[in-house]
């Protein structure tokens, strides 16, 4: 053919055509007859004169149906959106619109009857000659012999005729039982005595024995398909919470999930993985889901990947971040602390913090978030500033603090971050940040002359030299025993120096015994002896042993002071009163130089300085020299 379309072979055709009249007739077996949506005739109806007036009676009663039926579309729960298209036809609220068929009877046998005793009585009135009566609440409830106060489940208020039906006997009752069953009860003078004589009548116990057993029937199939469905739910809901167990406990220790893969078995799988299969070894629930589903691949469902454990990690964080707004909200008045460092994928990051006091007046301070490549002018990290305080709904006049390192763009009095933030809101009071300040001094002490640079360059080499091998060090313990052991120097933790000074002050004599044995050692190598060697002629100096014991006093009241500063209750005043006592310490100790030297004399055994020890050389004049 010319035309391009693609032909199919003659059995392909009649195929189709099988299939798309399979899929009609399905179609139309779903869709209910329409004798469904009327009343069966009745003998005197058909015998009914056939007259206009009564054929647009009819009309005008199927169109006002139609309408009001419209409207229970829009108030449709999930659960019945599942129904038979029949039913959605049927105001199921009200019993005075129901058409008695199966479809009712099966909807309300599965669904319950619903008594709408929260809707407006006050269309139930009916006038007697001595006053106005209404429809109220205590009919629905019977108080039995005993005096036992029991519901009345069957009953039903009808808010279009403003009467009550019993449910059980307008659906399979007799029509000319009452008018509990025909066109709704509302005669509220006489109600007690007559819902007390139909509720114990034989029809309508029989009617209601119907319902129960009609409910049993056609519920049947629908308990199976909950009960499989609840089954469903409760296994997988378990698997969720053995899963946030897991991360939740990884998460708050810091540990790294991920590994090089996502495979049960592997030793690359991370530390999330690694925990369920140990989980699994006890708890043969989960064993038996990670045998299904732990290499099912992707596209199923199996809560085992990284995506559910990055979903679950991201709402504890957006849970934990609510409340800390919240917390800070009630308290109104905050405080902020930024500061950039970059990670270790070298991305740089600003750590957004925030303070303010709790309702028993205790002062806490959380981190609320990272801020991903913000810049390192102050323009762009104020901008950081007021965005997250906005993305929180936070408002920046309640700032009462700010607090960041000593850097220019933070610090600055007229162009840092702290000026840009006083611009909008002048009470937000800057105080740099009194640990990282303390540090700078330290810093600066240390790198103030080369003998104190060449000591603490010297307590790096140690510690190098000892952990560079395992035999080395099998020497050190060995000579320490109980001491302190070699300690390495630390770019951002500044206490690390002073715990590396106290060691070496400590565990003089200890170390050096060390470094004398590995000389001493004819297996060592020659490069190993050498080294050692070097290490070990600054403990037969004076300088080095007053330089310890000196530096040792010093950054052990750093130590004491920085700790303090970072405690949790730790107030302005008290930071200038340590600042002050530090100052008058230092100050103090200027003066007790020997002090020092008796205590490094009585350390290293030495009395002399290296430049003493020093031989003079002497020259010889030849004076018949000419």
């Amino acid at each position: 053919m010319s035309d391009g379309r693609k032909r199919f072979s003659g059995s392909e055709y009649k195929k189709r055509a099988k299939d798309k009249e399979y899929k009609e007739s399905k179609v139309l077996n779903k869709i209910p007859k329409l004798s469904t949506f009327f009343k069966p005739a009745t003998p005197s109806s058909l015998n009914a004169p056939d007259n206009g007036q009564q054929h647009q009676h009819d009309l005008e009663e199927i169109e006002t149906s139609k309408c009001e039926s419209d409207l229970v579309i829009n108030n449709l729960t999930t659960s019945t959106l599942n129904m038979d298209p029949a039913t959605f036809y049927i105001d199921y609220n009200d019993p005075a619109k129901w058409i008695i068929n199966d479809v009712t009877r099966d909807y309300v046998a599965k669904h319950g009857i619903n008594q709408n005793l929260n809707d407006d009585f006050t269309c139930s009135k009916r006038e007697y000659p001595d006053k106005n009566r209404f429809l109220n609440k205590s009919l629905f409830v019977r108080t039995r012999i005993n005096g036992e106060v029991q519901s009345r489940p069957w009953l039903v208020f009808s808010k279009s005729t403003g009467t009550v039906f019993c449910a059980p006997c307008r659906l399979f009752g007799s029509a000319h039982l009452s008018t509990l069953v025909t066109i709704g009860f509302n005669d509220w003078k006489n109600a007690v005595r007559k819902l007390n004589d139909h509720e114990n009548s034989i029809p309508h116990k029989t009617s209601t024995v119907a319902l129960i057993e009609r409910g049993k029937t056609a519920g049947k199939i629908n308990q199976e398909i909950v009960l499989q469905l609840e089954q469903e739910t409760n296994y997988w809901r378990n698997i969720l919470k053995r899963i946030v167990a897991t991360v939740r406990s990884l998460v708050i220790r810091g540990l790294p999930l991920r590994g090089s893969e996502e495979k049960f078995g592997s030793y690359h799988s991370g530390n999330f993985i690694m925990t369920l299969e140990l989980l699994a070894e006890f708890d043969p629930f989960l064993s038996e889901h990670i045998r299904h589903y732990g290499k099912i691949g992707s596209g199923n469902t199996s809560y085992l990947s990284s995506q559910t454990y990055g979903e679950f990690i991201q709402i504890m964080a957006e849970k934990i971040t609510k409340q800390i707004v919240e917390e800070v909200k009630v308290s109104k008045y905050f405080s902020i602390s930024v500061d950039s460092t970059p990670d270790v994928s070298h991305v740089d990051q600003l750590s957004f913090i925030i303070r303010y006091i709790s309702k028993d007046g205790t002062p806490i301070e959380r981190f609320l978030k990272f801020i991903a490549n913000t810049g390192h002018k102050s323009e762009q990290l104020a901008d950081a500033v007021f965005d997250t305080l906005n993305q929180y709904n936070l408002d920046i006049k309640n700032c009462r603090g700010q607090s960041y390192d000593n850097a220019s763009n933070m610090a600055g009095k007229y162009t840092g971050l702290q000026a840009r933030i006083k611009e909008v809101i002048p009470l937000a009071i800057y105080v740099p940040c009194s640990a990282h300040s303390l540090n700078l001094v330290g810093i600066s002490a240390v790198d103030c002359c080369e003998k104190s640079t060449t000591y603490f360059r010297y307590l790096q080499e140690l510690y190098n030299f000892f952990t560079a091998s395992t035999h080395r060090w099998e020497i050190l313990l060995f000579y320490l025993k109980k001491s302190k052991c070699v300690k390495s120097l630390s770019q951002t933790r500044w206490s690390a120096r002073y715990e590396a000074g106290k060691s070496l002050c400590t565990s003089w004599s200890e170390i050096k015994n060390a470094l004398q044995a590995i000389i001493d050692d004819a297996n060592e190598k020659p490069v190993t002896k050498f080294d050692a060697s070097v290490l070990l002629k600054p403990f037969n100096t004076i300088e080095m042993c007053f330089m310890t014991v000196f530096w040792n006093e010093v950054l052990e009241r750093f130590h004491i002071v920085n700790k303090k500063l970072q405690s949790v209750n730790i107030e302005l005043g008290m930071i200038v009163e340590l600042y002050g006592s530090l100052e008058q310490y230092i100050s103090r100790i200027r003066n007790n130089f020997e002090e020092y030297e008796g205590k490094a004399i009585q350390i290293c055994g030495e009395m002399q300085y290296k430049k003493d020890k020093r031989r003079t050389v002497k020259r010889n004049v030849n004076s018949t020299k000419q």
